[in-house]
């Protein structure tokens, strides 16, 4: 194997496979002389034997779920799976997936052992997305430090780390979490929280940041609840503050996983039962009555952070002694914030230490005469960026205020479509080099991005709504992001769509800004518009549960209006709502939509609502009312020459013949729709069709072209990172194997499939694997397996 043990020996390889643990596990089928063989035998000898390898295993914190599992396992050695089902309770089928889940943790631990130390586990293997920080962790040792202790112990479950805004939660949240890495085995998840304003939305960000994408039937708490409930993982929740509302989320997920825990961000607490708070301190500093020498400067972390910031940017500074006395006035006044100490450092390029003091003392007094109203933890930060942003030419003030209204971050085009400013460029690297924007290289337009700090937005956000150019920027921000799915929509299906793609996700916040505004200011056309170009891509992204939302309310909110629009919303929202297998709801929108496109007289949308209805009449067998749905969509499509649209009408067409019997009709006409697609390049439903004829060819019994047309749908879905299109295929391959008697083969390939399904939370999929999965044969004689 090419991985590498994780002891003091990097020349060992790693040797724990699931064939040996098993045998290690005196399993049925899986001989002990398995392991008494090299390198096991040595391997086993050096550890103290198998009788203390057994033990150590069985000392490892588990879910209950796999605790169970070993205990019966290693109680009755040898005996038949079906044995080990009885005693737990359980199905066969329940019983091997807990197996395979505990497989992995035990293969994980024992690989990760050595006598030395008996528990580390790789970083690199251990899944997370924390970011990567570019400058090292000043003066907050002592607390990560804490923080990780309190989150080690069993009983934490949450842990808040509270203080002002730019304190550093954030800095150290991420910090802890890389510290934590190897005592979460599944994971350690960074949860960005600072656009989301919506307590509806926190499962869908949640969600979306675990990978954990459309659900089926189930809703996305439910799923995201079954996700977790078995796994031992850290979600940091940051900048949890405008989403205290939505406590009652978190509350559900620590009740329904029992080994998740939640470190949350919040300038307040979320006072829920078991909670842990951390107030985060502002870094030390020395007393301006009593200054320290030049020498001792490092033992002060903010005087050390705001030195090291301004050398950053000037690495010819020194501190001297006539210096010094303005430097430790500086951190004093800024109470040792560390954004505030970053931006001071900032303009340190502008005024000398001693220079800048004096406008600091100004302004800090004058905006605490002014600024009562504000709570007392929020003034000296807001103080710092006030500060900040009066030194600034009214051009980047301007800039910033305008800045604001983006999300995360955003591209230089789009700041100079909503900006509208001149040498907008030469403004933003004067912002950056303030440390009032980062840049954070380039996007998938190859476009350069930047990034607003929450504090500073919230900031900047202010005096935006406090000027009078609010509403136009919001108005050109919103605009700009309903051309950019406007441009989009036309690649779907064409060779450019996985570049649009990707451009998509990256701006799903300033899309979700966009929608916001469109209808809190009654926009509703504008929403329409937007949501009808962007949801497929959405759908394709695994984020339909939280497109479905929007069009849920713009439908709402727009009911009144029989525009184009609308009736484009109402045929994406039947087919997100088909996908959750709801089609109570699903027939419904078809027929309205289907209505209105009709007194519309517009082709295309009655065309393409038509496919909607077909799908509802082959749900209620009502195949005589499909088939002219279908015969009609086909014509209209002729008529506007719409390749795709035209190659989907013949998909349901072969789906027709294939529901009365003609299996060669159906492979004809489907063979005619997949020559279509190849034609346009369209590679996203090639593997669709692909997989569609497979399961046609398979009915057939043409075993031999079943297996070449999966190996080009799998090959297809893996280059374009199509998660449902790999599970279904692998379902389909496990089809084959069946049908072949080949058991063992058939099994595995069911498992691989279910994991997927499980990640991307598909609910229709996932029962009907499992109905494969829960077959006799596959059960008992896939066991025969070495």
């Amino acid at each position: 194997m090419e991985n590498k043990l994780l002891d003091d020996s990097p020349s060992t390889a790693l040797i724990w496979d699931e064939k040996h643990l098993k045998a290690l596990l005196r399993l049925h089928h899986y001989p002990i002389h398995l392991i008494q063989v090299e390198p096991w035998q040595t391997w086993i000898e050096r550890h103290g034997g198998a009788g203390r390898v057994l033990d150590h295993l069985q000392a490892q914190p588990l879910h209950p779920n796999q605790q169970q599992v070993l205990n019966i396992v290693l109680a009755h050695p040898g005996v038949s799976a079906r044995l080990y089902s009885s005693k737990l309770n359980i199905s066969s089928s329940a019983y091997f997936f807990r197996l395979k889940d505990l497989s992995r943790t035990l293969l994980l631990r024992l690989n990760a052992w050595n006598s030395e130390t008996p528990q580390v586990l790789s970083k690199s293997t251990i899944p997370t997305n924390l970011p990567s920080m570019l400058t090292p962790l000043i003066g907050a040792h002592k607390s990560l430090a804490d923080v990780a202790a309190i989150l080690r112990r069993p009983g934490t479950r949450m842990l808040t780390l509270t203080g002002t805004g730019g304190v550093g939660k954030t800095r150290l949240a991420i910090a802890v979490g890389a510290a934590l890495l190897e005592n979460f085995p599944d994971g350690v998840f960074f949860i960005p929280l600072e656009t989301v304003n919506d307590p509806g939305l926190l499962v869908t960000q949640i969600a979306r940041s675990l990978n954990l994408g459309t659900v089926g039937a189930q809703s996305l708490l439910e799923a995201l609840k079954s996700y977790l409930r078995e796994r031992q993982m850290l979600l940091i929740l940051d900048n949890f503050e405008q989403l205290i509302q939505g406590t009652q989320t978190v509350t559900d997920l620590l009740q329904a996983a029992g080994n998740l825990k939640v470190l949350v961000t919040s300038r307040e607490a979320l006072n829920l039962y078991g909670e842990i708070r951390f107030t985060v301190p502002e870094l030390t500093r020395p007393d301006p009555g009593s200054l320290p020498s030049v020498s001792q400067l490092g033992q002060w972390p903010a005087l050390d952070l705001f030195v090291q910031r301004v050398q950053a940017r000037h690495p010819d500074f020194v501190v001297n002694e006539a210096n010094l006395e303005a430097i430790v006035d500086i951190c004093d006044r800024l109470d040792g914030l560390p954004l505030a100490l970053e931006l001071a450092a900032a303009q340190v390029r502008l005024l000398a230490p001693d220079h800048a003091l004096p406008q600091l003392e100004h302004r800090l007094r004058t905006l605490r005469d002014i600024s009562h109203d504000r709570p007392l933890r929020q003034r000296t930060m807001w103080d710092a960026i006030n500060w900040s942003y009066q030194l600034l030419p009214e051009p980047e003030k301007a800039m910033l205020r305008r800045l604001a209204i983006f999300g995360r971050e955003w591209s230089l085009e789009a700041a100079r479509d909503v900006c509208q400013m001149d040498d907008l460029l030469a403004g933003l690297e004067e912002l950056v080099d303030k440390n009032l924007l980062r840049y954070v290289g380039q996007g998938e337009d190859g476009q350069a991005r930047f990034q607003m700090l929450h504090p500073i937005r919230e900031y900047a956000l202010e005096q935006l709504a406090d000027s009078a150019e609010m509403l136009p920027t919001q108005r050109r921000h919103a605009v700009r992001f309903l051309e950019l799915v406007q441009r989009a929509e036309p690649a779907i299906g064409t060779p450019d769509q996985l570049h649009w793609l990707r451009r998509i996700r990256q701006e799903r916040e300033n899309l979700q800004i966009a929608l916001q505004w469109m209808l809190d200011q009654a926009e509703t056309e504008m929403a329409f518009k937007l949501l009808g170009a962007v949801w497929r891509y959405y759908n394709m992204l695994n984020f339909g549960d939280e497109i479905k939302l929007w069009m849920d309310r713009a439908l709402t909110q727009g009911a009144h209006l029989k525009i184009a629009a609308r009736v484009k919303t109402l045929w994406g929202a039947y087919w997100l709502t088909v996908r959750q297998n709801d089609h109570s709801k699903s027939l419904p929108l078809a027929e309205e939509g289907l209505r209105i496109a009709r007194e519309l007289e517009d082709l295309r949308l009655t065309g393409l609502l038509l496919q909607c209805m077909v799908s509802e009449l082959f749900y209620r067998n009502q195949y005589d009312e499909a088939s002219q749905a279908i015969e009609e969509s086909l014509r209209i499509f002729l008529r506007l020459g719409d390749q795709d649209e035209i190659a989907w009408a013949l998909g349901h067409r072969s789906a027709l013949f294939s529901r009365r019997g003609d299996l060669v009709k159906s492979r004809e006409t489907l063979e005619e729709s997949l020559s279509i697609f190849r034609a346009n390049g369209n590679d996203w439903a090639v593997e669709q069709v692909l997989r569609d004829l497979a399961l046609l060819l398979l009915q057939q019994g043409d075993l031999e072209q079943v297996k070449i047309v999966l190996e080009e749908s799998l090959m297809l879905s893996e280059k374009m990172g199509k998660s449902m299109g790999v599970g279904w295929t692998l379902n389909l391959q496990g089809r084959l194997a069946l049908q072949r008697s080949d058991f063992v083969a058939a099994r595995e390939l069911f498992e691989k499939a279910q994991v997927i399904f499980q990640q991307i939370g598909d609910q229709t999929a996932l029962v009907n694997n499992l109905e494969y999965l829960n077959r006799p044969e596959l059960i008992e004689k896939s066991m025969l397996k070495d």
